[in-house]
């Protein structure tokens, strides 16, 4: 593993939670790319470029695996997981269901705090001249905070352990530009939802969203893929 360019997660690590702080670095860098879908990831190179012992960098490791964002080949042994269309399948149809019944509950249980934080959240995605980094953190700000006002430990945690792959996705050049004119207004009609106290209409506009991003990463990317084979083809 050559240590190039790999973000910060190659900066000796001292703080008091070691072991949360190797698995925060490993895990940002596989959703940042910046290690790679199929990079192989050796135990003891890593311990020796963070400078830490191999304990925090093995448990860091198995919590990636928990999460679908680390997998064994069978050969190598352990990889960044790439990205199928399988995957983004499975995934996505899990996400509508929860982020539905997350919007359904935190219109519910709507907190003044919490939708405070919401509209804050949406005011930066509706600002044209946000860069994408905050338009990123506004994005994820957003859908946390619905998950928060839901009010539920387990769909909190359930969400939470999708949220690596839902940022890995939109950190994609493929997927987030074309889209965020449509975004958008979905979020807007979300929150709307929320405000209202309308918990049918959140769960419904929040699983359009998330299906309406679903089949145009899909057919976005079956159009890469579509491309490289016809290239390769000669076509």
């Amino acid at each position: 593993m050559q240590n190039n360019d790999k973000g910060g997660i190659f900066e000796a690590v001292s703080v008091t939670s070691l072991g949360e702080e190797v698995y925060r670095r490993l895990r940002q860098a596989i959703v940042d790319g910046d290690l790679a879908p199929g990079e192989h990831l050796v135990e003891t190179a890593l311990a020796r470029h963070m400078h830490v012992s191999r304990t925090p960098v093995r448990d860091a490791l198995h919590q990636l695996v928990a999460e679908g964002l680390v997998v064994s080949d069978g050969v190598r042994g352990l990889v960044v997981a790439r990205i199928s269309l399988e995957n983004i399948e499975h995934a996505y149809v899990l996400r509508e269901s929860l982020e539905g019944l997350a919007a359904r509950l935190a219109a519910q249980h709507q907190r003044p705090d919490l939708l405070r934080r919401l509209q804050d959240a949406l005011r930066v995605m509706e600002h044209g001249r946000c860069t994408a980094q905050e338009f990123d953190e506004a994005h994820s700000c957003f859908h946390d905070t619905i998950a928060e006002m839901s009010d539920n430990p387990y769909l909190i945690k359930a969400l939470a352990d999708l949220q690596g792959f839902r940022t890995r996705m939109v950190s994609l050049d493929w997927v987030a530009k074309s889209r965020v004119h449509v975004s958008v207004p979905e979020h807007r009609r979300i929150f709307e939802a929320i405000e209202m106290r309308n918990p049918t209409i959140a769960e419904e506009e929040a699983q359009r969203h998330v299906r309406t991003t679903r089949e145009g990463l899909l057919n976005r990317l079956q159009g890469h893929a579509g491309t490289h084979s016809r290239a390769e083809n000669g076509l």
